[in-house]
């Protein structure tokens, strides 16, 4: 949970206590709807404090998700970089590709006769 939560929370518990305290203070002294209804409204901080609670896990749910998406998502680029990294090396040389495969350079770990296709 994170500190505005918290302090939200605190409020929020303060309220609730606050109102239950006014409703059985005044319970007798005040018509019977304005008690219930003091009653009603301490109700409605304790919802705002669940409510908290489960926005807190549901941002801890996705901080975990991410996490773990984001792992996932470093092993297909280091899997792609492989790929294409083996590609590159498997690739001939310049002079191969510019020479539609009739000819490559001196170092090229791919050369063939000049009777074959590459």
């Amino acid at each position: 949970m994170s500190r505005g939560s918290r302090t939200l929370t605190v409020l929020y518990a303060a309220v609730a206590l606050w109102l239950s305290f006014c409703t059985v203070r005044t319970w007798g002294t005040v018509p019977l709807w304005s008690s219930l209804a003091m009653a009603a409204a301490a109700l409605a901080p304790v919802v705002a404090v669940v409510r908290e609670t489960v926005i807190a896990d549901e941002r801890r749910t996705v901080a975990v998700l991410r996490e773990r998406e984001g792992r996932r998502a470093a092993w297909r680029d280091a899997a792609a970089a492989a790929l294409a990294r083996s590609e590159v090396e498997a690739a001939c040389c310049e002079r191969w590709w510019t020479s539609c495969a009739t000819e490559h350079d001196a170092g090229c770990a791919h050369r063939t006769s000049w009777g074959s296709t590459a």
